[in-house]
């Protein structure tokens, strides 16, 4: 077997694109779903060939922010692998010799940073949302066979029940509006202008989560522009104060692959971290909610939460239960 250093745009880089084409069967959720290498941080990109053909793929990422309990950290993503866990840990091991860290942690699966895809499913028992990656969940024996120990656990919860209009959530509310909040539909004919306000509050908001990295100003811009076909402005909520400044935040879209009933996704939700707007998410997620029921939704799906954020309170708040389940792993070199 031999282990192949590319970049795109390098003669042999088909062999890394086109190896999901092997992979999965054609009617495969996995091919309606992007999993581009990322521009940002790349490194380098490797791929495991034997007989002419690749067996198995990963990108390297060195994002100089992204550390780790103290410790320097790089990522590798944009994973596939047949189903023989020797190739893989082939793959994986002559990846850290290559770097040549010791004592740096390697995460993965994360795509540079986690404004990209990371994290590997644990299950298939319910079907995949919209946005939500889809892969072979033998790849986590191959993480845990390579030496990585999961580092983070993250859910999506589903509500069913599309409960709304708790009193004490009401009486906050009233209170942040007496107070000069304003609750607003992002305005889509002043998009960019938009971006601009969201760019810092969403950055200070993120700061504290794990293995949170800034981005600068164009990169945030370009994700959400990707995003702006599947927007419906009364799901994704402004809050601001009195002087018009970001103070909360919530992103949600419709699933694309849910054709058997009306189903939104929360995918962000955010408030200022201070007590002064205490239960500003679950107060953005009521508005959703209730609107959604209005609308004639069924569920909601509440994801990618890790433990103890904000939006899982929120969704606790709002009786989602567990739907789906999603790990991300590291390995000291």
């Amino acid at each position: 077997m031999d282990i192949k250093k590319l970049l795109p745009g390098d003669s042999d880089f088909h062999l890394f694109e086109n190896l999901p084409k092997r992979l999965y069967p054609a009617d495969s959720i996995r091919h309606r779903q992007q999993d581009a290498v990322s521009d940002d941080f790349l490194t380098a990109c490797y791929v495991a060939v034997e007989n002419g053909e690749a067996q198995a793929r990963v990108a390297l990422y060195g994002n100089p922010a992204l550390t780790y309990k103290g410790r320097h950290a790089f990522s590798i993503g944009n994973y596939e692998c047949v189903d023989d866990p020797g190739i893989a840990s082939a793959l994986l091991e002559h990846v850290a010799e290559e770097l040549a860290q010791p004592g740096a942690v390697l995460i993965g699966p994360m795509n540079g940073s986690t404004w990209e895809n990371y994290r590997f499913s644990l299950d298939h028992d319910a079907p995949n949302f919209f946005l939500e990656p889809y892969h072979h969940l033998y790849y986590n024996d191959h993480f845990l066979a390579a030496g990585f120990t999961p580092v983070s656990h993250y859910g999506s919860n589903l509500d069913t029940r599309l409960s709304f209009d708790f009193t004490d959530v009401l009486q906050r509310e009233e209170e942040l509006l007496e107070r000069g909040m304003i609750i607003r539909g992002i305005d889509m004919n002043n998009f960019e202008n938009e971006l601009q306000k969201l760019y810092g509050f969403i950055s200070g908001s993120f700061a504290g989560n794990f293995l949170y990295t800034p981005a600068d100003r164009e990169a945030f811009s370009k994700k959400y522009r990707q995003a702006a076909a599947i927007i419906r402005p009364e799901y994704v909520l402004i809050a601001e104060d009195g002087k018009g400044e970001v103070t909360g935040f919530i992103f949600c879209y419709d699933d694309l692959f849910n054709t058997a009933e009306k189903s939104l996704v929360i995918k962000t939700l955010a408030r200022k971290q201070s007590d002064e707007w205490r239960g500003l998410g679950q107060i953005l997620a009521n508005r959703v909610i209730r609107l959604a029921k209005a609308r004639g939704y069924a569920s909601i799906i509440h994801a990618f939460m890790i433990s103890e954020g904000v939006s899982t309170f929120a969704s606790q708040k709002f009786l989602g239960g567990n739907y789906k389940n999603y790990v991300l792993y590291g390995k000291t070199l």
